[in-house]
C-alpha cells in the first residue's frame, strides 16, 4: 500500500505540475504568430497595401487595406485566424476586392512585424483601432461588413455587439476559447484555466447587424456544433451557410463565394 500510495502521490503531482505550467504559458499555447515581415510578394497582385494605425495603448498595427472601387460600395473589416499573419490571407480574400468591396486586414499586436503581446483585451483595443482607421477614410459603421475568421470571430461578435455594422460575417465560429480547451484538453480542467476567454454564446444574442455563420462539418479543430449554438443564440436576420465536405481551414474549396455575395445582396435589397 505505500508503495501505490508513494506511486499515486507522484502521479498527482505530475499531474498539478502539467496544469501549473499550462496555466502560467497558455498565451503561448493559445496564440500562435507568425513573427515576420510582411513581404510585398504575399499581397503584389492584390492591390492591397500596406498602411499604419495606433491603438489607444500606443500600439502602431501594421496592416493591410484597399479602399472600395466607390462610394456606394461596402467595406470588409477581417479578423483573421490564429496562426500566420494577414500576408497568408491576401489571396484568399482578394474576391472581396476583385467584386469592388473595400478591405482592411488588421493584424494584432503582436503577429507578423507588430510589437506587443496577443490578449483578449488587446485584440479588442486593436479592433476599436481600426474603426477608427476606416472612419477616418470616411467609412462609417453602417458600411462596414465584419468578418471573423475562426479566432478572429471573438473580436468580431464583441465588437458587433456595440456597433451596427452593415453586416457581420462569421467563419468558424466558437463558444468561446474556454470551451475550445475543454474539447481538446479533456484530461485537464481547462475551462477554469484559461484568462482570454473569448465569449461568444454569452453576447452573440446582442449583436446588432445581420449575421452569415460559416461552419464545415468535418471541422475538427472547431466543431460545427459549436458553431450551430452560435446561430440558435443568434436573432434574426441571420444565415448559417453548411459547407458539408469542409475542414477548418478548406471552406473556400467548396465554391461559397457567391453564396456570400448572396447573402450581402439580400442586405443591399433591404437597406
Amino acid at each position: 500500500m505505500t508503495k501505490f500510495y508513494l506511486i499515486f502521490t507522484y502521479a498527482v503531482g505530475f499531474y498539478l505540475l502539467i496544469v501549473l505550467l499550462i496555466f502560467l504559458f497558455q498565451r503561448s499555447l493559445l496564440y500562435l504568430p507568425y513573427k515576420e515581415k510582411i513581404d510585398e510578394s504575399f499581397f503584389s497582385n492584390t492591390g492591397l497595401k500596406q498602411v499604419e494605425f495606433s491603438t489607444s495603448d500606443g500600439h502602431v498595427l501594421k496592416s493591410l487595406y484597399k479602399k472600395p472601387s466607390s462610394m456606394d460600395m461596402k467595406t470588409i473589416l477581417l479578423f483573421h485566424g490564429n496562426a500566420g499573419h494577414v500576408g497568408h490571407r491576401a489571396n484568399k480574400f482578394k474576391f472581396f476586392l476583385d467584386r469592388g468591396y473595400g478591405l482592411l486586414l488588421v493584424e494584432y499586436r503582436g503577429y507578423g512585424e507588430n510589437k506587443g503581446k496577443p490578449s483578449e483585451e488587446g485584440f479588442y483595443k486593436d479592433g476599436i483601432a481600426a474603426i477608427n482607421f476606416l472612419s477616418q477614410k470616411n467609412i462609417t459603421t453602417k458600411n462596414i461588413i465584419v468578418y471573423g475568421e475562426s479566432l478572429g470571430c471573438g473580436i468580431s461578435v464583441k465588437l458587433s455587439t456595440e456597433f451596427s455594422f452593415y453586416s457581420t460575417i462569421l467563419e468558424a465560429p466558437f463558444t468561446s476559447i474556454s470551451e475550445v480547451a475543454q474539447n481538446h484538453y479533456w484530461y485537464l480542467p481547462a475551462k477554469w484555466l484559461v484568462w482570454d476567454r473569448h465569449e461568444i454564446l454569452g453576447i452573440i444574442k446582442n449583436i446588432k447587424s445581420p449575421l452569415l455563420v460559416i461552419h464545415g462539418k468535418k471541422d475538427k479543430i472547431i466543431k460545427i456544433e459549436l458553431g450551430q449554438k452560435i446561430f440558435e443564440k443568434a436573432p434574426e436576420p441571420k444565415q448559417f451557410l453548411l459547407i458539408k465536405n469542409a475542414g477548418h481551414n478548406n471552406i473556400y474549396d467548396f465554391s461559397i463565394k457567391e453564396k456570400i455575395f448572396s447573402f450581402l445582396d439580400k442586405r443591399k435589397n433591404i437597406h
